[in-house]
């Protein structure tokens, strides 16, 4: 049986049959479009660039702001130059000798449980993080957090120094993260013959970081003697003072409480450091246990 759509002049339909009031309608919405975007055209400028001098330009600019076009030379090294800056910035932030969990970790991935009471205070702290870090620059506060461990300190100590890095980078700035101990270690490894380092050579380098995390005072730190111990405070104690000599903070973690912490350090550091401070007791429950997964077999 045949039907309409078997008849080939409607399968097929010829130029004449089509709906000339539709072709219409769509012409003239393509028209419309077409008039209501932006007037482009290829138009030549000059420039009298300080740098380059004066420079003629063939660019495709809205007419209306052509005039306005600056030296295309300094817009390229401008735009190398940001490109460059990004790709360092990257860089830095991810190869910061931190713990591995927190290496380009932000703000969003610290968070700990607790009462309305300590999530208000926790978020106090946060925007106060955020500040401290976009603000960052010589003579700012040091930090001190204390607290039990699994609480967070270290990973609050090494989102700062993230976000630091992001809202404060330059091409010069460097990140040292040590523990205490750690530091230790490693001002006694330059005392060995084959070493072409020097303490006070390690000293000076790591005071000069632009951001210094001191993590764990306290913790394995010192040696068993005390004589020896008094040695690795003043050896610790020295990085605190030229950092105060050179205005430059530094952020510091510890299980002690901050009066234990302030004993162990002796009046030297301790001054020094409580002179511009911001003393943040992490007393929350901890952050390792809350999100821990434990199995009893």
């Amino acid at each position: 049986m045949n039907t309409a759509y078997e008849n080939s002049s409607l399968r097929n339909p010829k130029p004449e049959l089509l709906d000339k009031t539709h072709t219409a309608g769509r012409n003239n919405s393509l028209d419309g479009l077409i008039r209501s975007m932006p007037s482009l055209n290829t138009v030549s400028v000059e420039t009298d660039c300080q740098i380059h001098g004066k420079q003629s330009w063939l660019v495709t600019k809205i007419v209306d702001n052509a005039h306005n076009i600056e030296c295309q030379k300094c817009k390229w090294e401008r735009d190398a130059y940001q490109n460059k800056v990004q790709n360092m910035q990257a860089d830095l932030l991810a190869s910061l000798e931190i713990p591995s969990e927190h290496i380009n970790a932000d703000f969003s991935q610290w968070s700990v449980g607790g009462d309305d009471q300590i999530r208000a205070r926790i978020a106090n702290i946060v925007n106060f993080s955020k500040e401290y870090a976009a603000s960052y620059r010589k003579g700012h506060a040091n930090i001190l957090l204390t607290g039990n461990t699994g609480t967070g300190k270290t990973k609050l100590a090494c989102l700062i120094a993230n976000e630091i890095v992001r809202q404060c980078y330059y091409a010069q700035m460097t990140v040292a993260f040590k523990r205490s101990g750690q530091i230790q270690q490693e001002i006694k490894a330059t005392w060995d013959k084959g070493s072409s380092d020097n303490d006070t050579a390690y000293i000076e380098r790591l005071s000069r970081s632009t951001v210094l995390i001191i993590d764990e005072v306290g913790e394995a730190d010192t040696s068993f003697s005390d004589k020896a111990a008094d040695k690795d405070r003043e050896r610790l104690s020295a990085i605190i003072d030229r950092r105060y000599q050179l205005r430059l903070p530094t952020i510091i973690t510890t299980n002690m409480t901050a009066d234990e912490f302030y004993h162990q350090m002796g009046d030297r550091a301790s001054d020094r450091l409580r002179q511009n401070l911001v003393d943040i007791s992490c007393v929350w429950p901890s952050y390792r246990i809350l999100t821990g997964k434990v199995r009893s077999l």
